[in-house]
């Protein structure tokens, strides 16, 4: 019996997407919240004090969530930057703990009274799951194609397609942000094709280490010349 050889795929897909995706974790969070919130109420309609507690736990757990996924799209975390960030922590809570400055913060961030029912986190996750199906549909429509001896965009819901070559590409791979990386390991894709006053710059490609080596392998026949971008950079 002779085995086939599997082929390699002719093209690859390379699709751009918009930074809310890293909001995957609020939408996680919102549908586990959800299903763990307790009822406040009992059945003769009065609050129930031991739920309005956890609730308040549910909710501060929430939030945090949140705001970690907030800075994730706001700001970038290069790696100079996270060490830094880190050891600006560990140095405040040290220092916290010595001159007892750090209780009166966890007092006020566990008194927080942070009760939300339900409904709140389920119409969250609903309004991010119509979300990311919207990026779904628009990534389908919109997106690029390598192939051995050309680059194809395409975008509208029409099918127009730009072309570019591919002889004498240049290509680069930029990682620049740590908390990108660790969510999709995500990062930017900047192709030059030959003849193009601006390089095409494709951000947040999920996976990128994965797209790269296929667009390497496909385009090993050419000349490609390979930039890696360095983790961090000048901030």
């Amino acid at each position: 019996m002779v085995e086939t050889p599997v082929r390699e795929k002719s093209h690859v897909i390379v699709r751009a997407y918009p930074k809310v995706v890293y909001l995957y974790l609020t939408w996680l969070a919102s549908l586990v919240c959800g299903i763990l919130q307790p009822s406040l109420i009992d059945d003769e309609g009065m609050l129930l004090v031991s739920a309005i507690n956890k609730s308040a736990v549910i909710g501060r757990i929430w939030l945090g969530i949140f705001v970690f996924n907030i800075l994730v799209i706001s700001f970038e975390f290069s790696r100079i930057r996270s060490v830094a960030i880190v050891f600006f922590v560990l140095a405040f809570f040290f220092a916290g703990s010595k001159w007892e400055f750090i209780q009166p913060i966890t007092d006020f961030v566990g008194g927080l009274n942070l009760v939300m029912n339900g409904s709140f986190y389920y119409t969250m996750a609903a309004v991010f799951t119509v979300i990311f199906l919207l990026v779904f549909i628009n990534t389908r429509f919109s997106y690029w194609e390598i192939q051995p001896n050309e680059i194809l965009h395409h975008h509208g819901f029409l099918g127009d397609v730009h072309r570019y070559p591919t002889r004498g590409l240049r290509m680069q791979k930029e990682i620049t942000d740590v908390l990108e990386l660790i969510l999709l390991r995500a990062g930017t894709l900047v192709l030059t094709p030959p003849g193009v006053e601006r390089p095409i710059v494709l951000e947040n490609v999920i996976n990128i280490t994965k797209v790269e080596d296929k667009i390497q392998r496909l385009l090993g026949t050419l000349k490609v010349h390979m930039d890696h971008g360095q983790l961090g950079g000048v901030d």
